[in-house]
């Protein structure tokens, strides 16, 4: 066999198997390792990962005009750009990343040589996802080359949006240079502001838009309908924010979102005045519409951004529970030196708390990580924490539903305790609160007692 047709071959069997160690091509191939390191010196398509005994060879996987290797940058809380390495894109599937310097968290673990099966762990909620992920699909579909349905995207398609329209999405990473250009112009001159005393009447306007389909915003998850915008509030500082609204309230599943955009808003009080960081909002009533604004703490008000990464991304590289309760998770979490001690505890006593006023939407996309270069990561402000027990249908109906107190095995009765009285003064705030409707005050009276009852034997 010529030189040629062991290049063809060395090329195909990688593009077949992924990557592999010299010895093994030369077994395959029927020649010497320095044979197959001359056939990989004469192959530039060919890529090398790691050192020594541990190197192997793979095969690049090129995305037409946007090439096989990006930059990879951060975006930091100075608005200033810092490039953390590169990423190649290999045949299979796979991804290399190369860091610039140290990063011991991006590279934990089985990912010590920088090769992930897939998008990178880092990368996986910048994902195009829920409600404002559709509309982002739809957006740049074409320019990408892929089908409006995101359900179809392969990952290719994902790679694309992000090199060119993933400039403004969760967290402070930001792929190839077309991205950071944009997004750095975007800190030069930010557009779309609106003014705090003119955000009802805009919310509205963009409410409308967002529910014909127009691309407003960035790809936040979730399947509440929301849009992005920056709002100048009263201080004159630019506040990023996501924006959650309910239906018209002359339905019943309309009064029953606004219901529990209120329950989000009191939730998020509650917790920051027990020393829990949570996210900033406030509510607004608008035409028959009640919106949530929620400062998005990925954010600085200069432009700058802060780095994310959901528990669903943590958990699906590094242990594949699915679903888990989080007070269970964050033990675990602690233990391989995600968290630290304090925010373990946190984050267990934040997990009760949604268990005892009815947050039944606690996978582990809504709770995340500070993304940084090191571990342990500090646990980021609470979001999306709201009684979902009480969501309307998903045809819209608003049915009676039996909330079932969640009791504590003796090991974590001491976090349940703490939870236990800061819910009870949820349900008890609750009843009281104006923007609520008489239906959800009684919901509240109830939950509050049965809550008291549980307390009083087993707290």
């Amino acid at each position: 066999m010529n030189t040629d047709a062991r290049q063809q071959a060395l090329v195909s069997w990688l593009r077949q198997h992924g990557p592999a160690s010299a010895r093994a091509i030369a077994t395959v191939l029927g020649v010497s390792q320095p044979t197959v390191s001359r056939l990989i010196q004469r192959t530039p398509e060919v890529i090398t990962i790691g050192q020594a005994r541990a190197t192997r060879y793979a095969l690049a996987h090129t995305l037409g005009r946007e090439g096989s290797c990006w930059p990879l940058y951060r975006l930091n809380a100075d608005a200033r750009p810092e490039r953390l390495g590169t990423l190649q894109s290999l045949h299979g599937g796979g991804f290399l990343f190369q860091p610039d310097q140290p990063l011991p968290a991006f590279t934990h673990g089985d990912f010590h040589n920088g090769l992930y099966p897939g998008l990178p762990w880092f990368l996986d909620d910048l994902r195009p996802q829920g409600f404002l992920g559709r509309a982002f699909a739809r957006r740049v579909a074409r320019q990408i080359g892929a089908t409006p349905d995101l359900t179809l995207w392969r990952s290719d398609d994902i790679v694309r949006a992000l090199l060119q329209s993933g400039e403004d999405l969760p967290g402070d990473l930001i792929l190839g240079d077309e991205a950071l250009q944009a997004a750095m112009r975007a800190v030069l001159q930010a557009t779309h502001v609106i003014d705090a005393a003119d955000a009802a009447a805009a919310f509205a306007e963009l409410a409308e838009n967002a529910l014909r389909g127009e691309a407003i915003g960035s790809s936040a998850g979730g399947e509440q309908p929301k849009f992005t915008a920056t709002v100048r509030e009263d201080d004159g500082q630019l506040y990023p924010s996501i924006i959650k609204f309910s239906e018209h309230h002359d339905s019943a599943a309309g009064r029953r979102w606004a219901d529990l955009l209120a329950c989000e808003q009191l939730a998020a009080q509650l917790l920051q005045q027990y020393g829990i960081p949570a996210s900033h909002n406030r509510l607004l009533q608008y035409q028959g519409r009640t919106f949530l604004q929620v400062r998005r703490f990925d954010r600085s008000t200069n432009g700058g951004r802060h780095g994310f990464i959901s528990l669903a991304a943590v958990d699906a590289a590094f242990y594949g529970h699915g679903r888990i309760d989080w007070w269970r998770f964050a033990d675990e979490l602690h233990g391989d030196g995600w968290l630290a001690a304090d925010d373990a505890r946190k984050l267990r006593i934040i997990g009760w708390f949604g268990a005892l006023i009815g947050n039944s939407d606690m996978h582990l996309g809504n709770a995340g990580l500070m993304l940084g270069n090191e571990r342990p990561l500090a646990l980021a402000p609470v979001y999306d924490m709201l009684p979902m027990l009480w969501r309307p249908s998903a045809h819209g109906e608003v049915v009676a539903r039996d909330f079932q107190i969640a009791l504590p095995s003796p090991q974590h009765l001491e976090d349940w305790r703490l939870a236990a009285q800061m819910a009870l003064a949820f349900w008890q705030q609750a009843q009281a609160l104006a923007p609520l409707s008489p239906d959800f005050h009684q919901i509240a009276a109830i939950c509050e007692t049965r809550l008291h009852q549980a307390i009083t034997r087993f707290g």
